[in-house]
């Protein structure tokens, strides 16, 4: 099958009858009385290929257009889109086609694009960009543009000048997609042609950096050379073995610095504690001493009062019953207080001979910690200054390690100042650009006279024999008629169905073996728009029998939409020869279908029984 054909399109809106047209592959042709709606189903078509013109007014109510195409890639593929919005809803069979929503335009960054999905529905496997004007400039392949070429409107279809080329100022990246559909080349890897004033300021702003460059280079080089001259003359691996036996050496020291450090914070560490304990004992000396202390006043104190007692004359009446009191003689404790004193005082000696001894221990193991704090203060002076020591002697180490590594360096930078003088050389050489490029100049030398040979073949089946030979004008891209353009001195009837042959021819062309893309389909609205006027020059009921029955003997290369009046249609039985045919009226008698929206019934007069 071609690239993908289209199987169902449909419109709806808010209480709006659903319209529904249903295509086979082939021949479809779509027939009714004017204002019924007929033209608007290949916009609403075009409009799914990612058009921005809207397909028909707003007015009418209806607002979703829904198209399911059946693709020879992926299989089914159903996309929704709603009036005046620039994105779709794509739903595929195939899971490599992601579903969700699809940008109509690459105006967002970040989302999936109609476009992109198009081309990789006709074959393509990534979106390329072909040259927009003769100096190479880029843009997207658009298939809303290459559908055009396939698609010949309504509004088109009687046209003067090429119904290919519908804007002169666009015509390169048409020509040259359509180019890239027959060949599958589109100059890739040629390089934009800058304009002369681009190129030269390029050219400076390239040889402003060079210059740049060699500069920097060159004083690098410069550093490095005078680097090695200080060099120049020494024994280099005598030098480092020195060095390393020197670094040796201090390290040796610096580890026994670091020992005897540690054991310094031992040995005050066992002195610190040696202080606390004599802390402690000093605090319980005091306390002891206070002790015996508040011992012999209490002592005293009872002593006193015995003396003071003694002296008071006896009390011999009770002072509570008044009877006579008979005293006894009271113990003397003034001995045993004596021999408590005598005992105490002799303890609080001892003690305060060793709490003396204590104090005096206290103050030597200070004096060592002192002389400690001092000793490792010396040894942390020392070691820094033999990591100072021994830091020197590594650098001095590197550079003699970084001889190599200079010498390297100054290769390296001549070989860069090599480059950049040779980059300077070329600049300044004049640059052959290749040569501009004629989209159709290309065209015609790939194409020859292929075309000339196809319009005649076609006219001739069509039965067209009021003028002698057809050919292709490549500069207008346009049909001529014995050297002359239908432009000149013809009517619109003619117009239409030379228009007409023209997008036969192109797609019939674009649909042989040997073509790169295949598009496989083709639209067509109002083929013979104006042949009813009876114009001069036609030869009446045989070119109509002879355009639609051409229609008919090749509706087998894609799928083919035609879209005509009733009034022009040839009195052919489509239906007997296979043809999918769609009759629009004005009226639902007899099961008459009544427009393609059936609720937009609006400004349509109806038809007389």
């Amino acid at each position: 099958m071609q690239a993908f054909m289209i199987e169902k399109l449909r419109v709806s809106g808010a209480g709006k009858i659903e319209g529904i047209v249903e295509f086979t592959d082939g021949l479809n042709i779509i027939q009714g009385r004017s204002n019924t709606g007929k033209t608007w189903i290949l916009k609403c078509i075009y409009y799914l290929f990612s058009s921005d013109t809207r397909p028909y007014s707003p007015l009418t109510g209806y607002t979703d257009i829904e198209g399911v195409f059946m693709t020879k890639r992926y299989g089914r593929i159903k996309i929704s889109r709603k009036l005046d919005e620039e994105t779709v809803m794509v739903i595929a069979d195939n899971e490599e086609i992601l579903d969700g929503e699809y940008a109509t335009n690459y105006k967002k960054e970040g989302q999936k694009y109609l476009n992109d999905l198009w081309l990789r529905i006709i074959g393509l496997d990534e979106t390329i960009k072909v040259p927009s004007n003769a100096r190479y400039a880029r843009e997207r392949i658009s298939w809303t543009n290459i559908a055009s070429v396939f698609f010949a409107d309504e509004n088109e279809i009687d046209k003067s000048d090429s119904i290919v080329i519908e804007d002169s100022r666009y015509e390169t990246p048409l020509i040259a997609s359509l180019y890239f559909l027959l060949t599958g080349d589109y100059k890739e890897g040629i390089a934009e042609i800058p304009k002369k004033e681009v190129a030269n300021a390029r050219k400076q702003g390239v040889l402003d950096y060079i210059e740049e460059q060699v500069g920097s280079l060159t004083q690098k080089r410069v550093r490095y050379i005078m680097q090695l001259e200080e060099l120049t003359g020494m024994d280099i691996e005598k030098e480092m073995r020195d060095l390393t036996d020197h670094i040796q050496d201090v390290q040796q020291e610096i580890n026994d610095l670091i020992e005897e450090n540690a054991a310094i914070v031992r040995q005050m560490a066992e002195y610190q504690q040696e202080d606390a304990n004599c802390k402690v004992l000093l605090d319980r000396y005091e306390t002891l001493i206070s002790q015996y202390k508040a011992d012999l006043q209490r002592l005293d104190f009872i002593s006193k009062g015995e003396k003071v007692v003694k002296g008071l004359p006896a009390n011999g009446v009770c002072p509570f019953c008044g009877g006579e009191i008979h005293a006894e003689e009271d113990d003397s404790y003034v001995e045993a207080i004596n021999a408590e004193i005598r005992r105490i005082a002799s303890e609080l000696t001892v003690i305060a001979a060793t709490e003396k001894n204590v104090r005096e221990e206290q103050e030597e193991i200070k004096r060592s910690i002192e002389e400690l704090h001092i000793r490792r203060n010396e040894v942390n002076r020392v070691l820094d200054e033999k990591n100072r020591e021994i830091q020197n002697y590594r650098t001095g180490l590197e550079r003699f390690r970084d001889y190599t590594t200079i010498q390297n360096g100054i290769s390296f930078v001549n070989e860069q100042l090599e480059v950049l003088g040779k980059k300077k050389i070329s600049e300044l050489q004049k640059q052959k650009n290749p040569p501009l490029y004629h989209a159709k100049d290309e065209f015609h030398e790939e194409v020859g006279n292929s075309f000339d040979l196809l319009l005649n073949s076609i006219l001739k089946e069509c039965n067209y024999r009021s003028v002698g030979y057809a050919s292709w004008d490549f500069k207008r891209f346009d049909i001529l008629m014995d050297g002359v353009p239908k432009s000149e001195d013809q009517g619109k009837g003619y117009r239409s169905f030379l228009n007409s042959v023209v997008a036969l021819m192109l797609y019939d062309y674009f649909n042989r073996d040997g073509v790169y893309i295949k598009p496989g389909i083709l639209m067509i609205d109002t083929p013979l728009l104006g042949f009813d006027e009876n114009e001069d020059g036609f030869e009446g009921e045989t070119i109509k029998n002879g355009l639609y029955q051409y229609f008919i003997n090749h509706q087998g290369d894609g799928q083919v939409i035609i879209v005509d009046n009733l009034n022009v249609i040839p009195d052919i039985d489509f239906a007997a020869k296979g043809i999918n045919v769609i009759t629009y009226h004005k009226d639902e008698k007899n099961g008459h279908v009544y427009g393609f929206m059936p609720s937009w019934r609006k400004d349509l007069p109806k038809e007389k029984v």
